[in-house]
């Protein structure tokens, strides 16, 4: 009995280190897997990773496309090292970081099967190349008119800021901070009135000491991606669902040479900022339909070593919202990422209390009403999947039609 019960625990020692072995295709799936499902931390998917014995070589590429698809810092790294230890093996000819809600529909053909179960969701496959372009044009000329659509108007940016000195996955908070931002003729700049609770005139957001900070929310950033100028190479990536609405999703890429991202380090101040352009890539959401961008994935690359930052990525969404009874389409949120030699930053931004400039000139943000999230809705990515058909009722009777207007 005692050598059935050890041969057992050795079989099932085997059977785990079989499961370790992978090809690219295959930790791809299990990374967007728990991301999707969200079972693991960064650092716990991180420390899976690292059990992973790799049949195929692991590229750059696709550790870009699995962080710009929201991989977190600490799976990056431990991708990395996976990717310096296939170095010699052989490269797969298959694009491991394609969404596999892309994937061409392989069932066999044949008699349907009877089964008890609900009707399993279609997927949507890629479309054909024409229709890509076409999207992308659509895309290109909503990002080049983006600015001059918006009128001038007023909002507050709600920051909260994390810092984690160690990189250790144990942040602690740097407070709140609200700021008045001012938009007018395609110009924005941010007032900080209140922080940590307590109203305060500390001018702009780089005044603020410690973490991260970004702009360019308002446009720059969109329009950098699109700019001809920047000559990003564009591909296929998968179809998306944001807010309700589905989205097609192009990865994106921009060298160094045409980028201007700009990466800073240091407050500024007697003379310790140093500062660099680097090249970028990431994913852009578009409708179809109309072009309209709704999401924005920023990863920088080929950052210098001897650079204090690191690694940097930002996500940044656009919905829709009444300003003074008219809608338009202005940034929604944003999740900034920095990791340098000094430890990690990270800020999750909101855009509240939007108004068209000049009707208030004081514009203050209720500090409870702050502290509220936006509901997961607002910024999880869902499949987008068509839906399967309904199956009528034939005892159900038409719907009656509306009655006659009355006559005059």
């Amino acid at each position: 009995m005692k050598l059935r019960l050890i041969l057992l625990i050795l079989c099932c020692q085997l059977v785990l280190t079989a499961q370790t072995q992978m090809n690219v295709q295959e930790l791809a799936d299990f990374i967007r897997s728990e991301l999707a499902l969200r079972r693991s931390t960064d650092k716990q998917m991180a420390a899976e990773i690292r059990k992973i014995e790799l049949t195929e070589k692991l590229t750059d590429k696709t550790i870009i496309d699995l962080q710009a698809q929201g991989a977190g810092q600490k799976t990056v790294e431990a991708l990395k090292e996976l990717r310096d230890k296939t170095k010699d093996l052989k490269k797969t000819d298959l694009n491991a970081t394609s969404s596999p809600l892309t994937a061409a529909d392989n069932t066999p053909s044949g008699p349907p099967t009877s089964s008890l179960s609900n009707v399993a969701p279609v997927v949507i496959p890629p479309p054909d190349s024409v229709t890509q372009q076409k999207i992308l044009d659509q895309m290109r000329e909503y990002a080049m008119n983006y600015t001059s659509s918006l009128p001038n108007f007023m909002c507050v940016e709600v920051t909260q800021q994390y810092i984690d000195p160690r990189s250790t996955d144990n942040y602690r908070s740097l407070g709140k901070i609200l700021a008045r931002v001012r938009y007018k003729e395609g110009q924005e700049s941010y007032d900080v009135y209140s922080v940590n609770g307590k109203m305060q005139d500390k001018g702009s957001m780089e005044d603020i000491h410690g973490g991260a900070v970004s702009t360019g929310e308002f446009g720059s950033l969109m329009k950098s991606v699109f700019d001809p100028a920047s000559a990003a190479e564009f591909n296929w990536d998968h179809w998306g669902t944001l807010r309700g609405r589905r989205m097609a999703v192009f990865s994106y890429a921009i060298d160094s040479a045409h980028s201007s991202y700009h990466i800073s380090h240091g407050s500024g101040k007697d003379g310790d900022q140093q500062q660099i352009i680097t090249a970028y890539s990431g994913l852009v959401y578009g409708d179809p339909d109309t072009g309209e961008v709704d999401r924005i994935k920023f990863v920088a690359t080929d950052i210098p070593r001897s650079f204090p930052v690191k690694e940097t990525n930002e996500i940044l969404d656009y919905d829709l919202v009444d300003i003074s009874g008219s809608k338009f389409v202005v940034p929604l949120s944003a999740k900034l990422f920095m990791k340098s030699e000094d430890g990690e930053s990270k800020n999750d931004i909101e855009f509240r209390a939007y108004r068209k400039f000049g009707t208030e000139s004081d514009i203050q943000y209720d500090m409870d009403e702050a502290s509220k999230p936006l509901p997961a809705s607002k910024t999880e990515e869902k499949p987008a999947t068509a839906a399967p058909p309904k199956t009528s009722n034939p005892w159900d009777l038409p719907t009656a039609p509306p009655p006659p207007p009355p006559h005059e």
